[in-house]
């Protein structure tokens, strides 16, 4: 028999969606008088600016995953302009044993339950495993880099040393504005700069997102070449067809005309072409392919959205998709795609020929490392 298993984290699918959902700041304008200037203003500004984060649960999240050390190191890089902070955790490559476990259940009423929790084996123990490369992963809209962490822990055990950022104006990054990609990929590129001057980053890098954060993802890949492999799970094609799907999946009461012109306001104010900002736009200028997960039921990132950008992407890019799932559960199906994932980053992520000696912990990271901070982690 096994090691013992108790679980460390257990996550409804109820509790999350409002932390997950792309655009929510919708909801806080369009339930008074939805114009499309108000609207427009929202969709520009920060989702920290709307509503200020509260870290004290996901700092115990990350704690309790740790059996009561915090495995992550922690970076503050500077980006811009216009100037802003990143907040960065990196796991070093490691087996943590922790095992991800979920299941979408149907109750007689034919609605569905999303369950995921993280299992640790007892006694916790951390097993080195060889080093492959790095791996940056990135959350949704009005959500934050603790949400990732599942993902984190699962691609660390296949060898990487994974990242998770804070986008700008996200958890604990500053910065005072959203533009939906367009500076987020360049801050991203800037982070990827400061990462590289130290050890374990000198390679070529794969990025996993999820939501905005998969769009995210396409971006920065047709922009940085270092970007050598991207996941895109559940994906959008066009940022406004994405917000009028999500009001409508809310039950938020606005029109597809009074979106329409508040993205070409938010727009003009920051010299956003929308048809730039699309998924098949970006996923067209990619030279390497692109594997994309969705939900037959995601009513935000819908299947023709992914047939299409699969359609548009390099030759042999593949899909996935997950009949049971909507836009909140799909990224944490693992029974589904955890091993398809870490099998397409063994196949598509070069191997860096720079990777540092993997610590046994977080707190031999901390040691070995430099310029990063533990403990305020930045806030």
């Amino acid at each position: 028999m096994g090691p013992k298993k108790q679980s460390s984290m257990r996550l409804w699918l109820r509790q999350m969606a409002s932390s997950w959902a792309p655009y929510a700041a919708l909801a806080g304008v369009v339930y008074g008088c939805a114009t499309p200037e108000r609207l427009a203003k929202r969709i520009v500004t920060a989702p920290n600016v709307q509503h200020p984060p509260s870290a004290g649960m996901v700092d115990r999240w990350v704690q309790a995953l740790g059996a009561g050390e915090d495995p992550f190191i922690y970076y503050n890089v500077p980006v811009g302009p216009p100037e802003a902070t990143l907040a960065l955790m990196e796991l070093p490559p490691a087996d943590y044993h922790l095992e991800m476990v979920s299941s979408i259940r149907k109750r007689s009423n034919g609605r569905a339950d999303f369950e995921f929790k993280m299992e640790r084996q007892v006694p916790a123990t951390t097993t080195r495993v060889p080093a492959r490369g790095t791996i940056f992963v990135l959350h949704g809209y009005g959500s934050r880099k603790e949400v990732m962490v599942p993902w984190a822990f699962a691609l660390a055990k296949s060898g990487y040393r994974v990242v998770l950022p804070d986008v700008r104006g996200h958890g604990s990054s500053t910065g005072q504005t959203f533009t939906c990609g367009k500076q987020e990929a360049a801050d991203l590129a800037q982070a990827l700069d400061y990462l590289r001057t130290k050890p374990g980053h000198r390679g070529e890098v794969g990025v996993l997102g999820l939501s905005f954060g998969a769009d995210l993802a396409l971006q920065w890949a047709a922009r940085d070449a270092r970007v050598a492999s991207v996941v895109a799970i559940a994906p959008y094609n066009h940022p406004d067809d994405a917000l009028i799907r999500f009001a409508h999946a809310v039950g938020v009461p606005v029109g597809a005309a009074t979106v329409r012109e508040a993205m070409r306001r938010a727009g003009a104010r920051f010299d956003l072409d929308w048809s730039e900002l699309s998924g098949e736009y970006n996923v067209r200028r990619l030279t390497r392919p692109v594997l994309f997960i969705g939900g037959g039921n995601d009513a935000i990132s819908p299947p023709a959205d992914l047939e299409a950008l699969e359609q548009a992407a390099p030759p042999g890019s593949n899909r996935i998709m997950i009949p049971e799932a909507n836009h909140f559960a799909v990224a944490f199906c693992f029974y589904r795609i955890e091993a398809p994932v870490t099998g397409w980053f063994e196949n598509h992520l070069p191997a860096s020929a720079d990777v540092a000696v993997t610590p046994n912990s977080g707190a031999e990271a901390s040691a070995a490392g430099s310029d990063h901070t533990r403990g305020d982690k930045g806030r």
